[in-house]
């Protein structure tokens, strides 16, 4: 017995918790309903006149001057929905500029590592050049121990290929130096070769040369390598800086195009415009619901009146059973699920009203003049979605025999005519002092 005591008072604290939650939901949906429908609709503000840069076709200049630039004078509407549109891309592009700037960021840490580590392929570039000098030059040295052993006319050809090749590494550049030194040391020692097998030199010397020979060609075939290597990874460290460097030079071109474009919006609508000082009060930043306001403002006035009456039919719902749970002879029989249902059928039954209403079946309109120029009255609307929230099965009954009446084509009148007469028209009061507009 005291469990299910415990038990009851725990779905009775959740429930009274949720009425709770759904009061402050419908309130507050009606609240800013309301607000934008009000705000919308007493919207009134002067065209504005900007001036603009009008280019023609060319390359731009930085100062934002161009071939053909003309100032030229251009009124910008003051309607609340071009002005919204205005301040909302405003706000985009300095959305859009700021993250722009944290890729900045991250595009220059790439391009600064980059650039780190070409300065040190360099170091590594001059260490292995450096190797494959030092091996060019012992083994030249060698050469010239060698080279006295020629004879006649090897000899003859030797020297005079030997100064040809000094001759042309004068004109060398200082990049290629290493590279074409070892490259003439090689050449030298195969003509050395040659010689040698040609002249009257004793086996033992040809048998020195031989492996003097091999040894150096050896050693200077991974020298030749790592400079090779170190050579491609540089090359490719530049080709990785390069493509970098042009996504930077793009980040850039980007963000001073939006800067650009937000200092044109910036005086299309300027900081001390009234227009802007009004829209201000509309950036109401959320954590869920960023801009809320501006976005319920941009909304047509139709729309406003739907979700009006869709949060007026939920909170005569959520009254009405609130009320029945106090009441001791109803409390036990509401539970959390019964809640929910009707408050669907609150919220079922002034989307009816508000169909009902818009097809013209429901007089709940304001304004006069033309047809264009009237629309529905969200007030009598809301407040009859509220009785149908509050009242759901007397709403019910009316839509079920307004839909009797439509459908009973083949009912007799007292003359033997057809009926089919539409429901009765209910006519209600205009607000007081409200003008008419045209629903947006």
């Amino acid at each position: 017995m005291a469990d299910q005591n415990i038990s009851v008072r725990a779905s009775s604290v959740s429930l009274g918790i949720t009425v709770v939650l759904l009061y402050a939901f419908f309130v507050s949906l009606v609240t800013f309903g309301f607000g934008s429908y009000i705000y919308r609709t007493g919207w009134q503000v002067e065209p504005i006149t900007t001036t603009t840069t009008l280019r023609a076709e060319g390359p731009a200049q930085q100062d934002g001057t161009g071939p053909g630039a003309v100032d030229r004078e251009v009124v910008i509407s003051g309607d609340l929905d071009n002005l919204l549109f205005i301040l909302k891309r405003e706000k985009d592009l300095e959305r859009e500029k700021s993250q722009l700037f944290v890729d900045m960021q991250v595009q220059r840490g790439k391009v600064s590592d980059l650039a780190t580590q070409r300065q040190q392929s360099w170091a590594s570039i001059a260490e292995t050049k450096g190797a494959l000098l030092a091996h060019a030059d012992a083994t030249l040295g060698e050469i010239s121990r060698f080279q006295f052993e020629l004879n006649g006319i090897a000899r003859l050809d030797f020297e005079s290929a030997r100064s040809e090749m000094e001759a042309s590494a004068a004109k060398d550049e200082n990049s290629e130096r290493a590279m074409n030194a070892a490259t003439r040391v090689m050449v030298l020692l195969d003509k050395l070769m040659q010689g040698l097998q040609s002249s009257d030199v004793d086996l033992d010397t040809k048998d020195q040369f031989e492996a003097f020979h091999s040894a150096a060609i050896a050693r200077f075939e991974p020298l030749i390598g790592e400079v090779t290597v170190a050579n491609a990874f540089s090359h490719g460290l530049k080709g990785q800086l390069d493509v970098e460097q042009a996504r930077l030079d793009e980040m850039i071109r980007r963000s001073n195009a939006y800067e650009s474009d937000i200092k044109a919006l910036q005086a299309t609508l300027g900081p001390g415009s009234p227009a802007r000082a009004r829209l201000s009060a509309l950036t109401l930043n959320q954590t869920f619901f960023p801009d809320i306001l501006m976005r319920l403002v941009s909304f047509p006035t139709i729309f406003l009146t739907l979700i009006v009456t869709i949060a007026a039919g939920g909170l005569g719902t959520v009254v009405a059973f609130s009320r029945r749970y106090y009441s001791s002879k109803h409390a036990a029989s509401l539970t959390l699920s019964r809640l929910f249902v009707n408050v669907g059928e609150g919220i079922a039954a002034a989307i009816a009203i508000f169909l009902f209403s818009g097809a013209g079946m429901l007089a709940l309109t304001q304004g006069g003049g033309s047809v264009n120029s009237v629309e529905l009255s969200p007030y009598t609307v809301a407040f009859i979605a509220f009785l149908s929230g509050f009242m759901a099965e007397d709403a019910f009954a009316s839509i079920q025999s307004a839909g009797k009446r439509i459908f009973a084509t083949e009912e007799e009148n007292g003359n033997g005519a057809t009926d089919t007469t539409l429901p009765a028209v209910i006519d209600a009061p205009d607000p007081p002092a409200t003008t008419a507009r045209p629903s947006s």
